[in-house]
């Protein structure tokens, strides 16, 4: 039986990722901040292999899962860096100590855990990485700016990492949703900031299982990168071929009315 890694799965898109893949047959491990939501999810799931808990956004929290995967005894196929968080607001009034904390999550996190996956998986002859960004990736975007810069980091670590991969039977796929139906402005399913508008609220969200669906089937099917709905891929082809003033423009006017 197969084995498949997940970190923030005990909600929002991580957690679909985890139902599918338990229904597709992968023994999972679990990683999220609160152990008694993993309890519950492993439960809920019929089993799990491992459940770990760590606060990814602290440079212990990361050592402390990256031991844990590390005495692992068996193979690990898929990995899933899902983790993630966001704060909104004007750059300058954001808490410092919660933007360097999401910048650790985002991107130290996504990182080392890519490295550490991506060495396992050339040891192993074959496997699957995903990351997880964002349609802010894809252009500056004021009131989010560091989550936005956060998410291009991500995207641009992760399409590089996919080609010099490419000829060691790993395959590493970016998944960039845009608008979802989950708590995002949320840790691991807790406030992570006053200065947070509560869940992302907006038309045209996409469910966290349409999401999961369509990041699996792109990974397996090798795929560099997987944009969630057609509107989602035309927004990101205007902002190529508009001039970067308008999009700033506009992005500010959308982003401020949140």
């Amino acid at each position: 039986m197969k084995t498949a890694f997940i970190s923030g799965a005990t909600s929002g898109i991580g957690l679909a990722l985890a139902r599918q893949l338990h229904e597709q047959g992968y023994n999972l491990i679990l990683h999220g901040r609160d152990q008694n939501r993993l309890n519950q999810l492993q439960a809920n799931l019929n089993g799990a292999t491992l459940t770990i808990s760590a606060d990814l956004s602290t440079s212990t929290g990361l050592k402390h899962l990256l031991t844990e995967l590390s005495q692992y005894p068996d193979r690990i196929d898929v990995a899933i860096n899902n983790a993630g968080f966001g704060l909104y607001g004007q750059h300058l009034s954001l808490n410092e100590i919660e933007v360097d904390a999401m910048l650790h999550l985002n991107m130290v996190a996504v990182t080392k855990l890519s490295r550490f996956f991506a060495e396992l998986m050339v040891r192993q002859g074959q496997g699957y990485i995903m990351n997880v960004a964002s349609t802010a990736a894809y252009q500056p975007q004021p009131y989010m700016a560091a989550y936005a810069a956060s998410k291009a980091y991500v995207a641009s670590i992760t399409e590089s990492l996919a080609v010099e991969m490419k000829d060691q039977n790993v395959t590493v796929t970016c998944l960039s949703p845009g608008r979802t139906d989950t708590a995002f402005f949320t840790f691991d399913g807790q406030d992570s900031s006053k200065s947070g508008k509560g869940t992302f609220a907006g038309k045209n969200r996409t469910s966290p299982e349409q999401v999961a669906t369509l990041g699996l089937k792109a990974m397996f099917s090798g795929k560099l990168r997987e944009i969630p709905l057609c509107e989602n891929k035309f927004y990101i082809f205007l902002n190529r071929i508009l001039p970067r003033t308008m999009v700033l423009k506009i992005y500010h006017q959308a982003m401020r009315n949140i």
